[in-house]
């Protein structure tokens, strides 16, 4: 759809602007990320191969997202913004007003409904440079779309993200970041899973492998607001490096901290903080036939990519062989689940995903036992021990009232992330 056909912004000093024909809603491609460009700052910078271009994102405290950036497919550069929150109900391809009030002026505009991971949100498309360049000049942004006044959104630092899309707009133009090249890699990150036919016991790491790049994916949660997160060791083996996609949204850097191969723990730590974190169960301990829930990755190439839920219970206090640092629990996990948490109907973390078991063989070939069920964790007090020994804080609280399942998934989903590596041949 050429740009030419969509709403642009416009200051109202000037007519608004309205044009023939409903405005057109683009799929979640064109507002996702295909490869993070810059990360140090309150903007992510990333690159859309969908657009041809780049975007910059920013969430604020109250779970809005905002999106700048630019689109190069029909070959002259234009703009586009996308507002979107979880909470908001705005329909996919309806129309919406969209009213952009800075310091010294009133921008107005026709949006469209956008659907983007779990977010629901609004999108203007055919944006001018001057709307952008007044939106980043700009201290503070007030939001008013359709009848919905959603107040102030802070601008400070908006400049800085501006010249760094600028710069990864210009990097994409002169070829140093292929958009072919940045196409392969991510399709790589969906790639198939990984699997080992010789160990009765698989670890689900979901990885995938093309001709010449190896790639592990799992799950990881945040221990506390500073950017820590715990994961499996052997969901990062190998790995020089990570990436991680909180709620959904777009892959970020994460610096690997620290790998405890014998524990089966590795500590994450990403540039920005998470406003939710995993707190830890304190006393009284999980029991014996408590319900347990656990939230992850699996299978990404094939479920949602924005996370599943199972539910089950603590089947066992030890693991397999009577391993004391594990215990056994019956909620489903597949691979991709490794390192995510284990948390009781309170929304305490009381473990952490490690293995799955898969097949069992007894001494005559032709007698197979399936088992199902049959998954394990390592221990609350384990991953405690763990980021005591690198000196990370974290919060311990007791059980408190058991809530439903959907609001335990709920504060479960905002403290995770999936993990994604290279792993290095």
């Amino acid at each position: 759809m050429a740009a030419s056909s969509l709403s642009v912004l416009c200051r109202s000093a000037c007519l608004f602007v309205l044009l023939a024909g409903p405005a057109a809603a683009f799929g979640e491609d064109y507002y996702t990320s295909d490869k993070v460009y810059d990360d140090d700052g309150k903007w992510t910078i990333s690159v859309n191969t969908t657009r041809k271009s780049c975007m910059m994102h920013m969430v604020y405290e109250d779970d809005t997202v905002i999106e700048v950036g630019g689109d190069r497919r029909d070959g002259e550069l234009t703009h586009f913004f996308m507002f979107g929150n979880e909470s908001w109900s705005y329909r996919k391809k309806r129309d919406y007003e969209v009213v952009t009030e800075y310091d010294r002026s009133i921008w107005t505009g026709e949006g469209v409904g956008v659907r983007v991971n779990d977010y629901k949100g609004v999108a203007v498309e055919g944006v001018t440079e001057e709307a952008v360049e007044e939106f980043a000049g700009s201290g503070t942004l007030h939001l008013k779309i359709g009848a919905r006044d959603y107040g102030d959104y802070d601008l400070a630092g908006t400049r800085r993200g501006l010249a760094k899309l600028r710069a990864c707009i210009k990097a994409v133009e002169d070829g140093r970041l292929s958009l072919e090249e940045i196409e392969r890699d991510y399709q790589a990150d969906a790639a198939p899973e990984r699997k080992d036919e010789d160990k009765s016991t698989t670890r689900p790491d979901d990885g995938g492998k093309d001709e010449e790049t190896s790639y592990s994916s799992g799950t990881a949660f945040f221990v506390n607001g500073d950017g820590y997160l715990i994961t499996n060791a052997h969901v990062v083996e190998g790995c020089g490096d990570a990436e991680v996609r909180r709620d959904g949204g777009v892959l970020e850097p994460a610096t690997i901290v620290a790998r405890d191969e014998a524990g089966d723990l590795a500590l994450l730590k990403t540039a920005k903080g998470n406003p939710a974190f995993g707190t830890f169960r304190g006393t009284p301990p999980i029991r014996l036939g408590d319900t347990v829930v656990v939230f992850g990755y699996p299978l990404t190439d094939f479920l949602s990519k924005t996370g599943n839920l199972a539910t089950g219970l603590v089947a066992s206090l030890a693991g397999a062989g009577d391993d004391e640092p594990q215990m056994q629990i019956s909620a489903p996990v597949q691979s991709g689940n490794s390192g995510g948490a284990v948390v009781d109907q309170s929304g305490r973390v009381v473990g952490v995903v490690v293995a799955k078991a898969n097949i069992q063989s007894y001494e005559d070939d032709d007698d197979i036992e399936v088992i199902q069920n049959v998954n394990f964790a390592i221990k609350a007090g384990e991953a405690r021990d763990f980021l005591d020994e690198h000196g990370v804080r974290y919060a311990v609280e007791p059980p408190g009232e058991e809530m439903k399942t959907p609001d335990v998934a709920e504060i479960a989903r905002k403290f995770s992330a999936q993990v994604i590596c290279e792993v290095k041949e």
